[in-house]
């Protein structure tokens, strides 16, 4: 909707007539979407290569019965970092996501939830909630492996929620 200012002091005036209905024509009744995603909790159950493919698996577990799996692929960089992480092991040098997790805790910040919401033309997709000292949440898409691997760079525990419908792909 286009908006125009008439004048120094008056309301902005609508100039999209199709957004404003006319009299006696019945307004559009506003619900719901068609569908509310359900989230499901899981845990990173295990990371790898299965060759010859040239790129990473990740594996999800849900916590709670049927204990489904999700299995998305990522890039060999990102199966590496990931796989050090659940070791334990530290690079001699710190990874971007080492870098980014303290400075997350230098601006009072950290991963509130990671959630993957999808899958469109064989991408997944995600978005990570940040908790900040203000106290309101900051929510930023990004790429399941970055979300994983900045939760798991966590001092705690961080909750990964998966889209239900994404199980029934596995």
């Amino acid at each position: 909707m286009n908006v125009e200012m008439s004048g120094e002091e008056s309301e902005p005036v609508a100039s999209d007539r199709a957004s404003k209905p006319s009299e006696g024509e019945p307004q559009p009744l506003l619900g719901p979407p068609e569908r509310l995603p359900m989230y499901r909790q899981a845990v990173v159950s295990g990371v790898g290569v299965n060759l010859p493919e040239t790129f990473g698996r990740l594996e999800f577990v849900e916590l709670d019965e049927p204990k489904r799996t999700v299995t998305i692929p990522i890039s060999l960089e990102q199966a590496g970092i990931i796989s050090g992480l659940l070791s334990g092991i530290k690079p001699p040098r710190p990874m971007m996501g080492d870098l980014f997790c303290e400075v997350m805790t230098a601006f009072d910040f950290s991963v509130a939830v990671v959630q993957i919401t999808g899958v469109e033309n064989g991408v997944y997709l995600a978005q990570i909630t940040f908790a900040t000292a203000s106290g309101r949440p900051k929510m930023f898409p990004c790429r399941p492996s970055d979300g994983v691997i900045l939760a798991l760079g966590q001092p705690l525990p961080v909750p990964i929620l998966i889209d239900e419908d994404l199980f029934g792909g596995s």
